[in-house]
């Protein structure tokens, strides 16, 4: 295995980690993770990561560049929809002061989003190009 392939195993790992780790703070409730956010964004983001390892691990080039790239996308989405989530979360409080307070007590837990992104990145910078064999 080259050094590629290594980091690509990296970023993979990464992705796992960064779906463990605390992605928003909600007063009373807690952290919540990956897997508290939405289940199906979730089982998707642990796939790609698998298949991301599998690619790493098999010098498919090509299917990791596309998972982190993948990856990156999805993790747009959850971080739209969270965000939309979160400014919307409190409209049953008819007093439209006190849902904006309490909207703004929800916090973000960046270690999670930034563990996915950088694993992602690592995924797609450092997966390489594929070589094609010469023919002399």
């Amino acid at each position: 295995m080259t050094l590629k392939n290594y980091i690509g195993i990296i970023g993979a790992l990464l992705v796992i980690a960064g779906g463990m780790m605390p992605m928003l703070h909600i007063p009373i409730i807690g952290n919540w993770n990956y897997w508290d956010l939405d289940t199906v964004l979730a089982s998707i983001v642990y796939s790609l990561a698998t298949l991301s390892l599998i690619a790493a691990a098999s010098n498919k080039t090509g299917l990791l560049r596309f998972c982190g790239w993948t990856l990156l996308l999805v993790l747009a989405f959850t971080f739209g929809a969270v965000y939309f989530k979160v400014s919307n979360y409190f409209n049953f409080i008819p007093l439209k002061k006190l849902a904006a307070v309490a909207g703004r007590m929800i916090h973000y837990r960046w270690i999670g989003w930034a563990l996915i992104a950088s694993g992602a990145i690592l995924m797609i910078l450092f997966s390489g190009k594929n070589k094609k064999p010469q023919i002399h």
